[in-house]
């Protein structure tokens, strides 16, 4: 497990100022947005133009260590679900044709630095995106359930059985893309324990 010099992303005055959901509240506002047994995030991002700063280097300046370290910190933040007899994280998938513009998908480095901190397994090719779309930002709740119906599909040669599937994303907005891969996850034969996402829009 790596120390806290490893994972820690400000000093502690800091950090006093961020919007921390780690816990029940945040726990309570992800369900509320999308139906699923585990349920946990770090931080709201209204109003915070520092952590907007951060997610833009990662997200779109390819800085991976940056994701892995964010993730790190929102492993150590939430405690893994007790009751789960093997978990495996999948990161919500980019279209291919995003990954390459960008270089790397950033849910799935979130999702290793979780793994550093819960010892489990990432799958990066657990999940499966069939079409591309331009930025769904500003949309509403019934725009992106539209868009990514049928979105997603398990992929069978990274199918893992006897397993617990916690969908791993950077920022959940209305939870639409959330519940699609958890449908897409269920609708395999597999368990979709849940989610977990650095940040709520």
């Amino acid at each position: 497990m790596p120390n806290k010099t490893e994972w820690i992303i400000a000093c502690e005055t800091c950090s006093l100022d961020w919007p921390e959901l780690h816990g029940k509240f945040g726990e309570l506002m992800m369900k509320e947005r999308c139906r699923m047994s585990f349920a946990a995030t770090g931080f709201r991002l209204r109003t915070q133009d520092q952590l907007n700063v951060q997610l833009s280097e990662f997200k779109y300046g390819g800085n991976r260590q940056l994701a892995k370290q964010w993730g790190m910190w929102l492993g150590h933040k939430t405690p893994p679900p007790k009751d789960s007899c093997r978990i495996i994280l999948a990161p919500v998938p980019l279209h291919w044709r995003k990954q390459w513009k960008r270089g790397y998908n950033q849910a799935e480095w979130i999702a290793k630095g979780v793994a550093c901190a819960w010892g489990c397994e990432v799958s990066p090719e657990l999940l499966l995106r069939h079409r591309h779309y331009n930025s769904m930002t500003g949309m509403n709740r019934s725009d992106r359930v539209g868009i990514v119906r049928n979105l997603y599909t398990v992929n069978p040669a990274a199918r893992q059985t006897a397993t617990s599937i916690i969908v791993v994303d950077d920022v959940m907005t209305t939870g639409a893309t959330m519940a699609e891969c958890g449908h897409a996850i269920k609708q395999s034969g597999l368990k979709w324990f849940g989610g977990l996402t650095l940040a709520l829009a």
